[in-house]
């Protein structure tokens, strides 16, 4: 009995030293397991928006470095996180501006892109027919503004440190703006719109303009190649910020009159925070170009549809990237006002399901 009972020792002996000496499989195979569970993870997020294909979609942004090149890059990630699997979205550096990308879209070169539209979608730009067949989603968080900048010595020689006082008295003053397609030509076209000036007036008083981009028109005003510029822009603005340490300028906000009138061209009346730019030591009125999420009206509804659900749903991950996120709400997505173009009917329909528009697609105050 005792021999049988050493042998039973003995074989169990060789049976877990072979077991601990073997090569386990299931490590190697655990990678794929993972895999499999991303998968089955991603396709239940797909379901979730109500789409069962892959979507291609191609974003479009200024160029690498922009706010909306940021803007973009974040959206495009969340999109492709969410959408279902096989879905690819590339993002294309063609946009000119946020004024101007919603032409890029109706041409059929992009699908998707942050619009500006109080210009395009009303009266046009530059010759061209106001948006036919572009959309909103939703619109964002107003946090732009509008602002009026003068070097130091301009303001010592003229006395004037604004657009009003410049044209009041008919004063010789070399503006800088960025060129067409940008927020900052059209605040400042509108402005002169709304003062009844034109380029030409300008060059008539002995003044210039010159249309550059955003990086010349400080270097023109920081090397004394320029008196003023106007901006649409924000408070922590890289380039303002850096002109405003580098040279002496002088920040103004907008009149009453001014505001007034930008308003009727489709702005909103904002307010210039207090240390605007490392500067400005109190709040200034403004007004500012709403900015929204714009896509072909001949986009699908469904499409749509999962396009809001997934921006929307995300927005406090994307507002840790991006401005036009931070502190939304819904009443701030369904300002139609901001929008100026119509909103999608695939939007719409989301924004009906989660109760924030009735019915008759008005705001339910939610």
């Amino acid at each position: 009995m005792k021999k049988v009972l050493a042998m039973i020792l003995a074989l169990a002996m060789v049976l877990s030293l072979a077991a601990c000496g073997s090569k386990t499989e299931t490590p190697a195979a655990q990678p794929a397991a993972t895999e499999a569970a991303k998968t089955d993870a991603t396709a239940a997020e797909a379901a979730d928006t109500g789409l069962t294909k892959p979507v291609n979609l191609t974003l479009l942004s200024q160029g690498a470095g922009t706010d909306d090149y940021i803007t973009l890059a974040s959206e495009g990630k969340v999109l492709q996180e969410n959408l279902p699997a096989g879905s690819t979205i590339t993002q294309e550096t063609i946009s000119s501006g946020c004024s101007s990308v919603g032409y890029l879209i109706e041409a059929g070169m992009g699908d998707f892109g942050t619009g500006q539209n109080a210009m395009s979608g009303t009266v046009g730009m530059e010759g061209k027919e106001p948006y036919s067949k572009i959309s909103a989603l939703f619109a964002t968080v107003k946090y732009a503004f509008t602002a009026e900048l003068a070097t130091q010595s301009f303001v010592d020689k003229t006395g004037c440190a604004t657009l009003a006082e410049v044209f009041e008295k008919k004063i010789p003053c070399r503006f800088v703006a960025e060129p067409v397609g940008s927020s900052d030509y059209v605040s400042f076209m509108y402005l002169l719109d709304v003062h009844g000036v034109t380029v030409e007036d300008i060059e008539s008083w002995g003044g210039s303009v010159t249309f550059t981009d955003g990086s010349a028109c400080c270097d023109m005003l920081q090397d004394g190649q320029a008196d003023m510029m106007v901006g649409h822009t924000v408070s922590t603005s890289s380039s303002l910020t850096e002109l405003c340490m580098s040279a002496k300028m002088v920040v103004s906000g907008l009149t009453d009159e001014e505001i007034a009138g930008m308003c009727e061209r489709g702005y909103a009346e904002t307010t210039i925070p207090a240390g605007s730019f490392g500067q400005t030591t109190e709040e200034m009125k403004s007004a500012c170009q709403a900015s929204s999420k714009i896509v072909s009206s001949d986009m699908e509804d469904d499409v749509a549809y999962a396009m809001t659900k997934i921006l929307v749903e995300n927005a406090d991950k994307l507002s840790e990237d991006v401005a036009g996120y931070r502190g939304i709400t819904y009443a701030d997505m369904v300002d139609f006002d901001a929008m100026v173009v119509p909103m999608h009917p695939g939007a719409v329909k989301y924004f009906q399901d989660i109760g924030v528009l009735g019915a008759d697609g008005s705001y339910t105050g939610k």
